[in-house]
């Protein structure tokens, strides 16, 4: 099979999308688990696992449905790629929490639910989270886009 490359695109193989689309549900299911179990800290109880386990499926819906939307912002070459990169990883989360609190409880649980991701950025933890995501994601994406498979 031969793949033709038009000058302009790099993008030889479109399954890459899928692959991204996983990383990024695996990605949201992780950091929200964590943030789940950091809010829980501050209020002096223990989360129940209920509440973590709803927070983590969530947050993997959330980030797949999120990576449909914002994949093509990841992977591309230079600079301009980790831009990109960021502000698609600035945006995932609200995103992803929108869509969460979409599927709990429509109309106010989207609102409380594209607020409550942005907690991510405040505890030094999540947001450590978060960087290593955004960037395995982000290297994962250019190698991929490049046409190697793993």
């Amino acid at each position: 099979m031969t793949i033709h490359r038009h000058p302009s695109r790099i993008e030889p193989w479109k399954g890459w999308r899928i692959i991204i689309l996983f990383e990024c549900a695996i990605a949201g299911s992780v950091v929200a688990f964590k943030l789940a179990r950091l809010l829980a800290g501050d209020n002096g109880a223990p989360t129940p696992d209920v509440t973590a386990g709803l927070a983590t499926v969530l947050g993997g819906i959330g980030g797949a449905v999120g990576s449909l939307i914002l994949a093509g912002g990841y992977g591309l070459p230079g600079r301009r790629g980790w831009l990109f990169a960021v502000l698609c990883s600035l945006i995932a989360p609200p995103l992803a929490g929108g869509v969460g609190g979409t599927l709990m409880m429509p109309g106010p649980g989207t609102l409380i639910g594209a607020y409550f991701p942005l907690w991510t950025f405040y505890y030094p933890q999540s947001l450590g989270l978060w960087l290593i995501c955004l960037v395995l994601i982000h290297l994962h994406a250019r190698r991929l886009r490049s046409g190697h498979f793993m």
